[in-house]
């Protein structure tokens, strides 16, 4: 049937017919895209406008997707490829979209089976309004022409749209609700990914200290009844931090030392419960009377000058949620966030790790975006957690259904019952699979019986668990930053020991990589209080830099270090390293602490294993006197990646520029490679390209042979390795060398996954 496309980019009156059939914008935007899609013959047809507060797309109209989607579905600038038009300003044309990598399939929006795309960016000059697209069952049905009507049809309703935009942004802003409900269907967000499983629970958020409904009750308590009440709830508060405080001891030793104790003072604290106490005994709710202490508690924390009191804001805010639950009826059995669903402006690392202790379900951080360390513990913690730009979820009510996706970054607000019950049995299943018996082999073979060395990436002790349930052969990175990061202090010699200590006990005699200190960028410490703030601390005093600088830190952490690995297959790794001259100032200072050990007479590892981080473009080039000086060389790719292509990976305007799949990156490994002897033995990958399955056939290729990962990946990376055979892999590594282009290199691994 021929397309009649160019009839209507020459009908100016029947465009302008349209103003003339409704009386509001969606109206006139559901008109628009029935319009388009009838002349060109397309099964679908869906306009996305921009909205500039929020930096993201919004699903405005459609003829031919689910219309209950409409308004609810949002895209981050970049998100898919109708935000991946919008953001780089070009039309997309595909004629098998499902193949493309960067497709993102978005539920409850029934788009399956249509296989070509068509979107088009809508824009006044550089100014961003949205995007038009199109769909359509049959492969390959548009073409160059079709784009090229449809560029010319969005160009002439740019200024029409854009006014509806501001419209409806105007209407929302002002309208009697800004609050996200989800009335009838899914209202669905999306985020950053940065942590595992699934959350559905109820919305709570911890930055507010309102009370939870108070019983209902078929007559007026007393005071004294009401005082009672606030005692009864007062003990429960303070058996359960009890409690809790010890069976975090038992899981999270290693960061969470005492981690409640803050609660559990201010419950003592005549100034905090006594004056609640007062406050109900004069006859206020004993709900209101929480309320009231803990706001004039926060207020004053969040007035004073030093961090480590302002981050007590969240502790009073805490402990104020954990009465109030104690006081309810529907109160739960621990007082915790068991059933909840966390909202957050933002979020501290010892925060999560509390949150994690009380059984949170899930967390959702918005206004900000995806820092690092949040990330990482996320995944060692085992705890959902999405960033999100879309400050939209601030405004969830209390108690609102919510479930939150950690896999892919996507939050249903008020989910419909069928939304419900698929990740309700996604979640067990998830569970059940922990709980039995993985088959993952002890060793790692190719499918040519060549050795690999799998090892894990160990965070927390709490992922010791998992690298032996699924036969890590060693730990290849243990980031001892965490302990620091978490508590925002400095552990004293004896507690790093305990530690360390403890982690080699668990492996039982395996190698043991223990790196040290890499604080800095977006991971930081306080000192003294404070701390000298970097203009651009990606480029400061960061990894090895910050030890150097400070080296009675420096000191307890390798003296740690060597005692707690007396009789062990110790590895200690220096990361950042710039250059020879930083590794041997290193290697020099924990040559002084074994000597300080020897002279005190204290049993510690007389040759550990001595490495250095490969992070820093200026280290490959460097290699082989690295090589000939260390014992070892790690490749830590997160850090390599960022600083060779300039992205900050967690910079979600920038983000999708970070590939580890550039040619720039591939060529620096191989590079590298070629400067280590015996790269099999000396040289092992790190970070998450580590797992990445296009880049371990690279890295088997070039002849590396030793990879740490993170647990959970460990039983799927055995998997593809023991499929693989070598000769392949190698193949593969030189046809991935000879691409230049980034896009070329896309292609090429997504047909070869195809």
């Amino acid at each position: 049937m021929r397309k009649d496309n160019i009839d209507l980019i020459c009908s100016v009156a029947e465009l302008s017919g349209l103003f003339e059939k409704r009386s509001n914008v969606g109206g006139f935007l559901q008109d628009v895209v029935e319009l388009v899609a009838a002349h060109m013959h397309s099964d679908v047809c869906s306009i996305y406008l921009y909205d500039e507060r929020r930096d993201d797309l919004v699903l405005r109209a459609t003829r031919g997707l689910n219309q209950e989607s409409v308004d609810s579905v949002r895209l981050s600038l970049g998100e898919g490829l109708t935000g991946l038009s919008l953001k780089q300003l070009r039309p997309i044309r595909d004629g098998n979209v499902t193949e493309n990598p960067d497709f993102k399939r978005i539920p409850q929006i029934n788009e399956e089976g249509y296989n070509s795309f068509l979107a088009v960016p809508i824009r006044r000059g550089l100014t961003r309004i949205g995007v038009i697209s199109l769909q359509h069952k049959k492969a390959n049905y548009f073409g160059e022409h079709d784009m090229k009507a449809l560029r010319a049809i969005a160009s002439q309703l740019a200024a029409t749209l854009e006014n509806a935009s501001l419209l409806m942004d105007i209407h929302e802003e002002h309208g009697e609700s800004e609050v996200v409900t989800g009335d009838g269907p899914d209202a669905v967000i999306t985020g950053i990914s940065a942590g595992t499983g699934i959350g559905i629970g109820k919305a709570v958020h911890l930055d507010s200290a309102d009370a939870l409904a108070s019983p209902q009750l078929s007559r007026l308590p007393t005071v004294e009844e009401e005082v009672e009440r606030f005692k009864r709830a007062i003990e429960a508060t303070r058996s359960q931090l009890e409690q809790l405080q010890i069976e975090t001891e038992r899981s999270f030793s290693d960061v969470a030392s005492l981690i409640f104790s803050s609660h559990l003072l201010m419950l003592r604290d005549e100034e905090f419960s006594g004056q609640m106490l007062d406050s109900v005994r004069d006859g206020v709710n004993p709900g209101e009377a929480v309320q009231m202490v803990v706001g004039r508690y926060v207020k004053l924390f969040s007035g004073m000058n030093n961090p480590r009191l302002q981050e007590k804001v969240q502790d009073v805010k805490d402990l104020g949620h954990r009465i109030l639950r104690n006081l309810g009826e529907a109160k739960s059995e621990h007082g915790d966030y068991s059933g909840q669903v966390v909202i957050a402006g933002e979020l501290y690392p010892s925060e999560l790790v509390k949150l994690a202790a009380q059984h949170v379900e899930g967390i959702v951080i918005g206004g900000t975006t995806v820092t690092s360390h949040i990330s990482i513990l996320a995944r060692s913690l085992d705890i959902p957690v999405v960033f999100t730009r879309n400050e939209k979820i601030l405004l969830v009510p209390e108690n609102t259904d919510l479930i939150v996706d950690g896999p892919s970054g996507t939050i249903y607000i008020e989910p419909d019952k069928t939304t419900r019950k698929k990740y309700e049995k996604e979640r067990a299943s998830d569970r059940r699979r922990l709980d039995r018996d993985t088959g993952v082999p002890r060793e790692c073979r190719s499918a040519c019986g060549e050795r690999v060395r799998i090892m894990a990436n160990v965070n927390l002790i709490n992922d010791i668990r998992f690298a032996k349930r699924n036969h890590a052969e060693g730990v290849g990175l243990y980031r001892s930053e965490f302990p620091f990061i978490v508590r925002n202090d400095f552990p004293s010699e004896e507690e790093q020991h305990a530690i360390y200590r403890k982690i080699i006990e668990q492996m039982e005699g395996q190698e043991i990589v223990l790196r040290t200190l890499d604080i800095g960028g977006d991971k930081l410490v306080a000192r003294d209080g404070g701390g000298a703030q970097e203009a651009n601390p990606f480029l400061g005093q960061r990894g090895i830099r910050f030890s150097l600088a400070n080296p009675d830190i420096f000191s307890d952490q390798l003296r740690a270090m060597l005692r707690a690995g007396a009789g062990a297959d110790l590895s200690i790794m220096f990361p950042m390293i710039s250059g020879v001259d930083e590794f041997m100032r290193a290697r020099e200072h924990l040559n002084e602490c074994k000597e300080s050990l020897r002279t005190e007479g204290v049993a510690f590892n007389e040759n550990p294993s001595v490495g250095a981080m490969i992070e820093l473009p200026s280290a490959i080039d460097i290699a082989g006197d690295l090589d000939r000086n260390a014992d070892f060389l790690c490749v830590g790719t997160n850090d390599l990646i960022m600083y060779l292509l300039g992205v900050d990976r967690t910079n979600d305007r920038v983000s999708n520029l970070y590939v580890s799949h550039h040619p720039a990156v591939l060529r620096s490994i191989a590079r590298l490679v070629e400067h280590v002897h015996d790269p099999a033995n000396r040289l092992s990958i790190c970070g998450e390209a580590a797992g990445d399955p296009h880049m371990v056939q690279f890295f088997l290729g070039l002849g590396i042979r030793r990879l740490s990962v993170e647990p959970r990946r460990i039983p799927s990376l055995k998997s593809l390795i023991g499929a693989t055979e070598l000769s392949r892999a190698a193949g593969i590594a030189g046809e991935m060398l000879s691409i230049s282009s980034a896009e070329e290199l896309r292609k090429y691994l997504s047909d070869r996954a195809s």
